[in-house]
């Protein structure tokens, strides 16, 4: 087991996960510009590529679940480094895709990987990290992560304009390698609890349900209505079977009693609002402003890359004044501006000054950031010790779900205004800008909704919570 009161070693830990989610931040982010490129190489609609950025996040949740019974199961240290070697493979595997297909099979193995690795680091550096020091620790982390989203659509559109889209893959091996060997030397081997089964039914009726639900919020429009609610009741009635596998399993995938802690449940709900929006923007900006607003790839990289000074501005805020103030002073605030900036980009068109839309996507980043960073920890301060492996596993599922609801409802969004205005492809028309305006207000409503989960949250015994030392 991981010494709880070694603080040299969980900043070590800290240092890993930073590289770990620095990479996949960095993945998204630059993607989500590169995506008209890839789609203009392999000749499809791109509206069509959601899966490149779907399918990660999907395959990515299944990874989340198989993690923490992998890493009892084998060691966590081991399989944290298969997951980086596999990720590795998974990302050579996308540069030289000969199709789009092929793409998305490199995408799912990376997700996969992703998976297994980021709740792994989480659980060891929760069990090693000293409570009290759980809140700066946080904010620190968040700060250099962050310059990810920053970099990510910048670096994606000059390695996409000069050297080309496969790329955005290959430079990121230098960064993927240098974490694998900080790992090796890093990260210390620990005792096999007793071994545990694993409950395969209830994991296979999870992932079917997630994946039937996710498919058919992006493939509305694209399918028969009858037959996309054929699939919308049988991913429901296959998650209501999941549900109670969990009730009455001796191994459940995960302990459903976590969530009678208050601060915990509602987190989840408030976390899962703000990132739908978070990436869910991300990937419907950057096609708003190449294809419906006729940005060139340069001008979208630099205005999606200001999501990131909006996000570290606030961190300081947070880690200096959360233990006095708590989480509704940053969280109500934070959605609130959130689901403005959203809405305010209803209001743009071609004549919309790229520095206002810069503003408005340096907003959501503030915004995102306020209220995720101030949430996180509420989340995890109000978690007891035994809860802590589980508790990260399930943030981590319900991050990767939200953002890939935040893609799956952009899409069908995208989808059901193609239909409704006759058009196959989204261009540099009066309807396709109504289209992405209905994308952004549908969007907008989400975080509006999530401020009702607010009057949940016990502001006072968040404040005690993380002046509790671990023992």
């Amino acid at each position: 087991m991981f010494a709880a009161k070694d603080y040299a070693y969980s900043i070590r830990l800290a240092m890993i996960y930073c590289l770990v989610w620095f990479v996949d931040f960095l993945d998204a982010t630059s993607l989500n510009v590169t995506l008209p490129a890839i789609a203009q190489f392999f000749q499809i609609n791109p509206a069509h590529t959601e899966w490149a950025i779907i399918g990660f996040l999907l395959s990515m949740t299944i990874g989340m679940s198989l993690s923490g019974w992998l890493g009892d199961h084998c060691g966590t240290r081991k399989i944290f480094l298969l997951s980086q070697c596999l990720y590795i493979f998974a990302t050579l595997e996308c540069g030289f895709a000969f199709n789009f297909f092929s793409l998305i099979l490199g995408r799912l193995i990376q997700g996969f990987a992703a998976g297994m690795a980021i709740p792994l680091g989480m659980a060891a550096l929760m069990r090693a990290m000293p409570q009290t020091h759980w809140a700066k620790t946080t904010s620190i982390m968040n700060m250099v992560t962050l310059f990810a989203p920053a970099l990510g659509p910048i670096f994606g559109t000059y390695a996409t304009s000069l050297i080309g889209w496969r790329w955005v893959f290959f430079l990121k091996l230098p960064i993927c390698f240098f974490c694998l060997v900080l790992s090796l030397l890093w990260v210390r081997k620990e005792e096999l609890p007793p071994k545990r089964d694993f409950d395969w039914p209830g994991f296979i009726l999870g992932s079917l349900s997630l994946a039937g639900i996710l498919w058919m919020f992006s493939e509305i429009g694209k399918w028969p209505h009858s037959f996309l609610l054929m699939v919308a009741a049988g991913s429901i009635f296959l998650g209501v079977l999941f549900i109670l596998r969990q009730n009455r399993s001796r191994i459940p995938l995960f302990p459903l009693e976590i969530f009678k802690i208050r601060h915990f449940a509602i987190g989840n709900i408030i976390q899962s609002a703000a990132n739908t929006i978070f990436l869910g923007a991300n990937f419907i900006i950057a096609l708003y402003l190449q294809k419906g607003l006729g940005l060139d790839l340069v001008a979208t990289g630099w205005i999606m890359a200001a999501v990131t000074p909006g996000m570290i501005l606030v961190q300081p805020f947070i880690g200096n004044l959360y233990n006095r103030l708590g989480p509704l002073p940053f969280i109500i605030p934070g959605l609130s501006l959130l689901s403005l900036s959203m809405v305010a980009l209803v209001f743009t068109d071609w004549e919309t000054s790229p520095y206002l839309l810069g503003f408005f996507v340096f907003c959501i980043g503030a915004a995102s950031g306020m209220a995720q960073s101030a949430n996180v920890t509420s989340i995890f301060s109000c978690l007891p010790h035994q809860y802590k492996g589980a508790g990260s596993s399930l943030y981590s599922l319900f991050k990767q779900i939200s953002a890939s609801f935040g893609v799956a409802i952009s899409t069908m969004v995208l989808s059901i205004g193609m239909d409704m205005n006759g058009l196959s492809v989204i261009g540099q028309n009066s309807s396709s800008i109504a289209i992405f305006h209905a994308c952004f207000a549908v969007l907008g409503s989400i975080p509006a909704l999530a401020l009702f989960f607010c009057f949940f949250i016990d502001n006072k015994k968040a404040v005690s919570e993380t002046k509790l030392v671990d023992v």
